[in-house]
């Protein structure tokens, strides 16, 4: 069995989902009706991308602020599960990552794919209010465990 059918097996098990690759041995995740994740792994089977289209961005001023917002929080978010990018193809923002498939659990798989799934629909909402993408200074209070375990 290839790492690649591994991963989708103990991913399939776990989410109780059964998961395949296709011919072109990418799978893809269904988590909304505006949101899909798709799992491809490299040609050495070491490293599992996941990528995202997060929707259509117009040309014009919209879309330059868009990226820009994009690069920001490339460079800004710590940890930044998933990279933004512009896929010209599809005129669309995209979320993707790569991970190394040999130290991969699927209880961490699952939980990154959901994770990247949150961060692909908060920048779809914010794109859909004409925003150019959500508030990077924001703090939310379920991200970060109190400190020193402190509850306020």
């Amino acid at each position: 069995m290839t790492p690649f059918l591994e991963v989708l097996y103990k991913l399939s098990h776990l989410s109780g989902v059964k998961l395949y690759p296709d011919s072109h041995n990418a799978c893809k995740l269904v988590i909304s009706d505006h949101i899909s994740i798709q799992l491809e792994v490299d040609d050495k089977q070491e490293r599992l991308l996941l990528g995202c289209i997060i929707c259509e961005v117009p040309a014009g001023v919209f879309r330059e602020k868009v990226l820009k917002h994009a690069m920001a929080a490339n460079a800004s978010e710590i940890p930044m599960y998933g990279s933004l990018c512009y896929v010209e193809k599809k005129n669309a923002l995209a979320l993707y990552d790569f991970l190394t498939i040999k130290h991969l659990n699927e209880d961490f798989l699952l939980d990154y794919l959901t994770v990247l799934a949150r961060k692909a629909e908060e920048w779809r909402v914010s794109l859909s209010e004409n925003k150019p993408g959500p508030n990077l200074l924001k703090n939310d209070p379920e991200d970060k465990p109190p400190a020193f375990g402190i509850k306020s």
